[in-house]
């Protein structure tokens, strides 16, 4: 499928199938075209090339109603003089369906996004995330065929969002509604989706299992944009059992065949703060910031004149310490176009 505004490809050549109840979520950077990509699905933007089928129908040139799908976006977009129930039953109404019938699914829906106290209540007197709740209630109680939902969560306080990320996996489990979820947080697209697409410049570049994503990114901006990622420089050397990358009199044995055409360079290599862990005899750095996080304590440490985080059950310094590290996974990416050589651990 190809999108084109104002003479400029938005969406090129996008292959994407999402099999009948399956959520894919989608990241990429800003004006990647994540939400030209929802809005071609659901006929709000004309698609220049190729086709969009639904069920199987070859939907290109249906409007919007005919395709039976329900959207969520980050604008909230309720009707002011009708209170919560009312606005998540309106396309109940529009369907003529009995009036007991609207209102025990309203009711469900309620549960469902905890909006049980304040069904009686009108739109202004909603928190923008309460708005938003509802916006999401409007929509899954159509069960449409596709629900497109864009930052669904982004309005919502950070302990509500991790709540409903929960919550609305269910539900869509519930439905088995095919959906196409769009968001800018790696941690919220892989907790909720079946898959996860990236998105770089109108184009897949990676679609597959979120922790295959994760663990294996075909490029260094996939790894970026599905988890923290610090980088360095390292040589490749080579000797008769295979190969090592080199820092400043630090050696990682890697054992990838790939890494062949790199023997005597310089390669970017990518280390996430699980592939760090504390040790005398490792990388020389010294701590910037240390920073818990509940369980976990992240370790800013600086090793030359980069910045690399560590991930740890316990803090092991603080700021000003000299400390050793050792890697224990990683990524080597290519120094020229970015993508992914090896990656261990």
């Amino acid at each position: 499928m190809e999108v084109t505004k104002g003479g400029q490809p938005v969406l090129r050549g996008v292959d994407l199938s999402v099999a009948d109840g399956e959520l894919v979520a989608i990241v990429g950077p800003s004006g990647s075209g994540k939400t030209t990509l929802l809005r071609a699905a659901a006929g709000l933007d004309p698609v220049s090339g190729g086709e969009v089928r639904i069920g199987g129908i070859d939907v290109t040139t249906a409007d919007t109603k005919a395709r039976n799908v329900a959207m969520v976006f980050q604008a909230n977009v309720l009707y002011p003089f009708r209170d919560v129930a009312g606005n998540v039953g309106f396309p109940l109404e529009l369907e003529h369906r009995p009036k007991p019938e609207i209102a025990a699914r309203v009711q469900a829906e309620g549960r469902a996004l905890h909006l049980e106290r304040l069904m009686e209540r009108d739109p202004s007197e909603l928190s923008a995330g309460h708005q938003q709740l509802v916006q999401i209630a409007r929509a899954l109680v159509r069960v449409p065929s596709v629900f497109l939902m864009d930052e669904p969560l982004a309005r919502l306080d950070a302990l509500l969002r991790m709540e409903m990320r929960g919550e609305l996996r269910l539900v869509q489990r519930g439905y088995g509604v095919t959906t196409l979820y769009v968001t800018n947080d790696p941690g919220e697209a892989m907790a909720v989706c079946d898959r996860l697409a990236v998105l770089v410049e109108g184009e897949i570049v990676q679609i597959g299992p979120p922790q295959d994503v994760y663990a294996r990114p075909a490029t260094r901006e996939v790894a970026e944009l599905t988890g923290d990622v610090s980088t360095m420089l390292f040589g490749v050397t080579a000797d008769e059992p295979g190969y090592w990358l080199d820092h400043d009199g630090f050696r990682i044995r890697v054992w990838a065949q790939a890494l062949t055409p790199y023997v005597g360079l310089d390669v970017v290599v990518g280390l996430r703060p699980e592939h760090l862990a504390p040790d005398p005899g490792g990388l020389r750095g010294v701590i910037e910031r240390v920073v818990p996080h509940g369980p976990y304590v992240m370790t800013d440490c600086r090793i030359g004149s980069e910045i690399v985080a560590v991930r740890t059950e316990g803090a092991f310094g603080v700021r000003g310490d000299a400390v050793g590290l050792t890697v224990v996974g990683g990524h080597v990416f290519d120094p020229v176009d970015g993508r992914t050589a090896a990656s261990w651990g």
